[in-house]
């Protein structure tokens, strides 16, 4: 029964998304690995390209090949949410210090943790 209750997230700052046009991967998907994020509040993303996109991507959905290359093991959708102080969204998520959420519009995306806090 409680599997169908959705736990609400407050925003407390204002987001606007920094991506318009987000990197989206699949299983099997190979990608190039550069650098890591360097912030400790986000550790865990790697900037990686895909097809000539770049995009950020949790490394813990990278399973490094010998040739520096990586698969991406599920899929990913580095799309970002724009949200307002006070909006109520629902918790999908949670990966190296961002929240998945999604706004009462049936969109998903993420939004810094710091930018929250539980409804």
């Amino acid at each position: 029964m409680y599997n169908n209750v959705k736990v609400k997230i407050k925003i407390v700052k204002y987001y606007k998304t920094i991506y318009s046009d987000p990197l989206i991967l699949n299983p099997g998907d190979e990608v190039i690995p550069g650098e890591e994020e360097k912030e400790e509040k986000w550790s865990g993303w790697i900037l990686c390209e895909f097809n000539g996109k770049k995009g950020w991507v949790p490394k813990q959905i990278i399973k490094s090949k010998e040739d520096n290359s990586g698969i991406i093991t599920e899929y990913y959708s580095a799309k970002e949410l724009d949200v307002s102080e006070g909006e109520i969204l629902n918790y999908i998520n949670e990966l190296n210090g961002w929240l998945l959420l999604e706004n009462s519009k049936g969109e998903t995306g993420w939004v810094p943790k710091e930018n929250t806090e539980p409804a």
